[in-house]
């Protein structure tokens, strides 16, 4: 009657060493952070790292097109803040967007390395992964 226990099995661990995210974690905090310098063109760098990565990883494929879907669509709110902005709600609404979209990206950030799909909310899909 010597039976062993069984073997612990770790699920959901928080990061994943031999996964390379960084170009997934750029592509959050670039469209996200850079919406301060170039609003309307905050999503070229998402852009270019979609276009430019090769790795065959569906879940940093996901993330890099999920952060290029929120990057453009936030740029096209933009220009609804700024119509909005005429009848003095467009500043508010905008800082209230952006503060929701920084937020949006530190929780996509940690999906990505908890290795978990994560969609963006209020996000027009225009590009798949």
């Amino acid at each position: 009657m010597n039976e062993q226990p069984p073997q612990v099995v770790f699920t959901n661990q928080a990061t994943n060493p031999n996964r390379d995210i960084g170009s997934g974690t750029a592509s959050h905090l670039l469209g996200s952070l850079l919406n301060l310098i170039f609003p309307l063109f905050s999503w070229v760098g998402p852009l270019i790292l979609y276009a430019t990565n090769s790795n065959e990883d569906a879940i940093l494929k996901h993330h890099l097109a999920q952060s290029l879907n929120a990057s453009i669509t936030f740029s096209l709110a933009l220009l609804i803040h700024g119509a909005l902005m005429l009848v003095c709600l467009g500043f508010i609404t905008a800082m209230v967007h952006w503060i929701m979209y920084v937020i949006w990206s530190v929780n996509a950030n940690n999906a990505l390395k908890a290795g978990q799909m994560y969609d963006y909310p209020f996000t027009i899909s225009f590009v798949t992964p």
